[in-house]
């Protein structure tokens, strides 16, 4: 194994471990998805400022890589508009966690950022 993909090992291993932003908002809306292949089963719920994310939090079941890649999503979309989570896509997962790991299981890796989405107001538009 090369040392990036220890780092991206041990990235996935502590966001598992301790995931940020893990728990639930009783203020502001949520969200929940699947991935039926892993057995993932999330909740997102986001309270909004002004049109950012205030504070984000999930709630989740599942494989290891689900829980992971959501909080680190988690941890980088909170307090950001909903024009730059809107303009999250794979590629946001393939810089921070390397293409491999994405094309591996990319239901599992996407499973927040679905739910993120869903929940912005340009989905409620459409």
């Amino acid at each position: 194994m090369t040392a990036t993909e220890w780092g991206i090992q041990a990235l996935l291993a502590d966001h598992f471990k301790n995931p940020r932003n893990w728990g639930m908002l009783h203020r502001g809306r949520h969200g929940s998805g699947t991935s039926p292949g892993c057995g993932d089963e999330q909740v997102v719920y986001v309270d909004e400022t002004s049109g950012r994310l205030a504070r984000v939090r999930f709630q989740a079941t599942g494989c290891a890589l689900s829980r992971a890649a959501t909080s680190i999503l988690l941890e980088h979309a909170e307090d950001l508009p909903w024009a730059d989570v809107d303009a999250l896509d794979q590629s946001f997962f393939v810089e921070t966690l390397g293409r491999d790991v994405v094309l591996s299981r990319p239901k599992c890796t996407m499973l927040g950022l679905s739910i993120l989405h869903n929940l912005s107001p340009s989905a409620e538009n459409e």
